[in-house]
């Protein structure tokens, strides 16, 4: 089956006060991780607010301007759908969450089926990201509007008894994303003790 990335990255970083996503962790940008999970699917990076950055940045990537990126994510995930909408399904991967491993990944994607609607990754019970969406629900994903993701529509889905929504077991990096300046510190500490 084939399935896209859509990669995240349009947003304003406004509690982190800047540009998240090319601050480095490790001696490598907060997005280059994001992309190393991801590096045996076609993918593409949805950017807005900082593309002039991530096109100098990311030189071998395919760059999707946002015009729409502050009116909220559904914009960037309907632009990446749109992209894909050829495929099987999308990974919408969230360009701030560095601890995402290429393990989850393959979790992720094995779990992926004909019947399936979504792939939802958990630790200790909680969604995390990123979401394996079939094109089942394109059509409903390219009504999202404003600051809504998936998960409003993966919720109602979830609670119809013929849903094919699956959940599958990760790491902890699937529960965590990159906010404020602090976050960094407290991923460097995981990344240390993961050691």
């Amino acid at each position: 089956m084939k399935i896209g990335a859509i990669v995240l990255a349009a947003g304003e970083g406004k509690r982190f006060k800047g540009n998240k996503l090319l601050a480095t962790l490790k001696g490598k940008s907060i997005i280059t991780y994001a992309l190393e999970s991801i590096n045996n699917l076609d993918r593409v990076v949805i950017a807005g607010r900082y593309a002039k950055e991530l096109i100098d940045h990311l030189k071998n990537e395919i760059i999707i301007y946002n015009p729409s990126w502050n009116k909220g994510v559904s914009s960037s995930i309907k632009l990446g759908i749109r992209f894909f909408q050829d495929y099987d399904g999308v990974l919408v991967v969230l360009g701030d969450m560095p601890l995402v491993t290429k393990n989850d990944i393959e979790k992720i994607l094995s779990r992926f089926d004909n019947n399936c609607e979504a792939v939802i990754p958990t630790y200790n019970n909680l969604w995390g990201n990123p979401v394996l969406l079939s094109n089942k629900l394109f059509p409903k994903l390219l009504t999202l509007e404003g600051d809504q993701g998936a998960k409003q529509i993966l919720k109602i889905e979830e609670e119809k008894s013929s849903s094919n929504i699956y959940t599958v077991e990760c790491s902890i990096g699937v529960t965590l994303d990159i906010d404020t300046k602090e976050d960094i510190n407290k991923i460097e500490k995981i990344m240390v003790e993961k050691r």
